[in-house]
């Protein structure tokens, strides 16, 4: 059975996304002040076999599919997996995808706002979880140790999106990026972010956790785990990756966004579902999916945009729906990096069985018979993992060489460039 690993959503309280909360005690009736928010409960509620994320900890999960699903939608439009639609309400994806979004656009100033919006409420979350008092001295050290550990793993995640996603050098490596009103190099946000996921594995690897049969202190730090491998992934340092993977995610095991009827709907299916209409799926990706396997995992449809002429439509990911996961990772990302990894001598296995485990999932008829290629699990990660901001990643660290690396080398917004009005904030 599948397991996702603690990323289920139940909003149950709408917080303001100021750049800090307000703490006066005079404040209007919806407004929470500093005595509400140190609460126990506002974090989570501890019972003998189980914890519930309070009102934070879920508005915090909910934003990491905010931020997750818009940064994923802008990567894919800069590489050869989504790009604008047919007759497009917003400007953005249009301007990624003709390689044309100036600083003074604006466009892109709504996803820049969600992953700092991600980032700040993540950070405080660990800082109110450090603060929280109560009466049961043991439930207390829980919460604040499984708020710190939900903080600083989401914090991590937000600099990896902020510093994936936005660059003072557009066209090329070594940008930064402002954060707190500081100009901060990729190298140093990214091992900000390493630093994050550090902090929350040793909440996780904290006694009051650890004693907790409530709490799955194994699945928790496979899931940190995780993060720290495709963060390794995406920069290319393959050795730490692979001292990761031990340790990450089991067969059966994924890291998701949790979509239920009481929260919102899946962004992903909202801009690339049935409805599409800003940005939709490349037709070389649906071109790219030639097997009966490939079709099965993503499975893509034409929605006409035009009754009064057929062969204008937008191309749709069929599968999505509007409460169904976003997904973070899986075992099929897990057992690719490993067919990458043999295949590039960094450990020792079948790569054909690793690649096939996740072609046969699907149908055994599209197995390989081959050992793969590196080309060819480029190729197998583009299907496989669609739509999670990993096509951008594996063109940005080489793996993929052939058209798609030329077309990237050659465009000039390979990050998106912050809004104007932060550069200017710094004398940029």
């Amino acid at each position: 059975m599948k397991k996702s690993i603690y990323t289920l959503l139940a909003l149950a309280l709408l917080l303001t996304s100021c750049d800090s909360w307000v703490e006066n005690a005079g404040t209007p009736n919806n407004t929470l002040t500093k005595e509400q928010l140190n609460k126990s409960a506002m974090i989570a509620i501890v019972q003998t076999n189980t914890i519930s994320d309070g009102p934070l900890t879920a508005y915090v999960k909910t934003l990491q599919g905010d931020a997750a699903s818009a940064a994923f939608l802008a990567l894919g439009t800069t590489v050869d997996e989504l790009t604008e639609g047919t007759i497009p309400n917003a400007l953005l994806y249009r301007q990624i995808a003709t390689d044309n979004l100036p600083p003074t656009s604006g466009t892109q100033s709504d996803l820049w706002n969600k992953i700092h919006n991600y980032y700040a409420r993540s950070v405080e979350l660990s800082e109110i979880a450090g603060q929280i008092t109560g009466a049961n001295a043991e439930q207390t050290e829980i919460i604040k140790a499984y708020g710190k550990y939900v903080g600083h793993l989401h914090a991590g995640y937000a600099l990896q999106l902020l510093a994936e996603s936005f660059s003072t050098t557009p066209a090329a490596e070594g940008g930064s990026v402002i954060l707190n009103k500081t100009v901060v190099s990729h190298e140093a946000m990214l091992n900000q972010a390493k630093e994050q996921y550090e902090a929350a594995l040793k909440e996780v690897q904290s006694d009051a956790l650890k004693n907790y049969r409530g709490f799955d202190n194994e699945a928790a730090s496979r899931q940190i785990k995780t993060y720290e491998l495709k963060l390794a992934m995406h920069l290319g340092q393959y050795a730490e990756a692979k001292s990761l993977i031990g340790d990450a995610l089991k067969d059966g095991e994924s890291v998701e966004v949790i979509y239920n009827n009481d929260g919102t709907d899946n962004p992903l299916y909202s801009a690339i579902g049935p409805n599409t209409r800003d940005v939709q799926v490349s037709p070389s990706l649906e071109a790219a999916r030639t097997t009966d396997a490939e079709k099965k995992a993503l499975p893509l449809a034409h929605a006409s945009v035009d009754k009064k002429n057929p062969n204008r439509y937008n191309i749709y990911a069929s599968a999505l729906t509007r409460k169904g996961t976003l997904t973070i990772s899986d075992e099929n990302d897990i057992h690719l990096v490993k067919a990458e990894f043999i295949v590039r001598g960094v450990m020792t296995g079948d790569a054909l069985t690793e690649v096939n485990k996740v072609i046969g999932k699907y149908d055994t008829a599209s197995q390989l018979s081959t050992v793969p290629t590196l080309p060819q699990i480029a190729a197998l990660r583009r299907i496989f993992l669609a739509f999670r901001g990993e096509r951008t990643a594996d063109i940005r660290r080489g793996l993929e060489q052939g058209t798609a690396a030329t077309t990237w080398s050659n465009r000039k917004i390979k990050w998106l460039p912050m809004p104007e009005k932060e550069l200017q904030s710094q004398g940029l």
